[in-house]
C-alpha cells in the first residue's frame, strides 16, 4: 500500500519531516502481496522490523458490488500473507489500515474499534468489509 492514498500520504510526510528509522515504502509492483513467495521474498530482501500493510484490492460502488468474491478471497489473501511473513520475519509490530465502511452499516458515531464487529457492513462493500474484519481478528490470533 506505499503507492496508495495513505503510503503516499507517509512518503510525503517522510520527505517533509524525516520520520525516525529506515522507511521502505513499496507499491504492487514490487510484490504481489496475494502471493505468499513473492510476499517472502519481498521481506527476506527490506528485512523489516515493522509493518504497515496498507494494501487493499479497492474500487467503486459498483466494481464492489459486482465482484464481491474477488474483493473477498484478494484482500483476504493479502492480508494473511503479510501477517504469516511478519510472523516468520520476526517483525516486531505490524499495523494493519483499513477503512471506515467496513464498520457496521447501522451503527451510531463516532466510530471506534470496539464497533467494528457489532453489525453487518453495508452490503455494496461485503467482500472487502469481511476480508479486512477478518484481518482485525487474525491480528488477534497472530498476537
Amino acid at each position: 500500500g506505499g503507492s496508495g492514498l495513505v503510503g503516499m500520504g507517509l512518503q510525503l510526510l517522510n520527505e517533509k519531516t524525516p520520520l525516525p528509522g529506515k522507511w521502505v515504502f513499496v507499491g504492487s509492483k514490487d510484490a504481489d502481496l496475494r502471493n505468499l513467495d513473492q510476499v517472502r521474498a519481498l521481506f527476506e530482501r527490506v528485512k523489516p522490523t515493522h509493518v504497515f500493510h496498507l494494501a487493499a484490492l479497492v474500487g467503486g460502488l459498483f466494481i464492489n458490488m459486482k465482484y464481491k468474491v474477488e474483493f473477498l478471497v484478494q484482500n483476504l489473501a493479502m492480508n494473511h500473507n503479510v501477517l504469516q511473513c511478519s510472523r516468520e520475519f520476526a517483525v516486531q509490530k505490524c499495523f494493519c489500515m483499513a477503512s471506515t465502511c467496513i464498520f457496521p452499516d447501522k451503527t451510531t458515531y463516532p466510530l471506534d474499534e470496539s464497533m467494528l464487529h457489532n453489525g453487518p457492513p453495508h452490503s455494496s462493500n461485503e467482500g472487502y468489509a469481511y476480508a479486512k474484519r477478518m484481518c482485525d481478528v487474525a491480528c488477534r490470533m497472530y498476537n
